[in-house]
């Protein structure tokens, strides 16, 4: 059983803190931050959320990344994807 990460702390004045960093589709960026999605608190939540299986992290981010693929396929090479989804993990 997975338990939900803990939010970053907040930053004085950061009212995103304490909300879900969850993809804007089709464009993909952060929805709560307006950053590329998986912004830096997404992969924060994301390593804590997988943290005993970085394996099925990497499939879940993977099949993210081909359907980004698909939506971002005039916008974004898929190098600049792979780093996005995968690199970091």
């Amino acid at each position: 059983m997975t338990t939900s990460p803990k939010p970053p702390r907040p930053r004085p004045g950061d009212t995103t803190a304490d909300q879900p960093h969850l993809p804007m589709r089709p464009l993909w960026g952060c929805g709560t931050c307006q950053a590329e999605w998986p912004c830096p608190p997404a992969r924060l939540a994301l390593r804590a959320e997988y943290s005993n299986d970085r394996t099925a992290l990497r499939v879940y981010l993977g099949a993210l990344m081909s359907e980004a693929a698909e939506q971002l396929a005039q916008v974004h090479p898929a190098s600049d994807l792979y780093r996005r989804f995968l690199l970091w993990v």
